[in-house]
């Protein structure tokens, strides 16, 4: 087995109308399916991540990891989310290869926003663009530069 890289993600929420409003409105993602205790989004790379409410019966099983969300421009996306009232836990660290900055979600969750000039991949060979991902899709490698995210904050 391969891992071929990030295809999906999920965090709970304590006010999921919040979380809802935050990650369309902020980051922009489209929401694809919205039912009691859960919205799903679906980013333009395909990838989904899912929002569990407390109603939810997944929502006790999701402590939030800190995710990384790629942006054209850390430093861009940093100044416009900050005029948007988006909190920064961090200055925008790296060089102009991979560069990153934490942020606050609307639950007091970290993220991140995080740049590259490595490009996004394609499907895995054995598909071509027309024929359905079953569920996999191959998208990033992990990262060249290496840090400790734990002393950023």
């Amino acid at each position: 087995m391969r891992v071929l890289g990030y295809t999906w993600a999920g965090v709970r929420a304590g006010d999921l109308q919040s979380a809802e409003r935050f990650f369309a409105d902020i980051m922009g993602f489209s929401l694809i399916h919205e039912s009691k205790g859960l919205v799903q989004f679906e980013m333009p790379s395909g990838q989904l991540f899912e929002v569990f409410g407390s109603e939810s019966r997944y929502y006790q099983l999701h402590t939030c990891p800190v995710l990384a969300f790629q942006v054209e421009d850390v430093r861009a996306a940093r100044k416009e989310w900050e005029s948007r009232g988006v909190e920064f836990v961090t200055d925008v660290e790296g060089n102009e290869s991979e560069a990153w900055a934490y942020f606050r979600g609307p639950d007091g969750y970290l993220y991140e926003l995080w740049q590259t000039t490595r490009p996004w991949k394609g499907l895995p060979p054995n598909q071509g663009p027309n024929q359905p991902s079953r569920g996999i899709v191959s998208r990033s490698e992990k990262r060249l530069v290496h840090r400790n995210p734990k002393s950023a904050i």
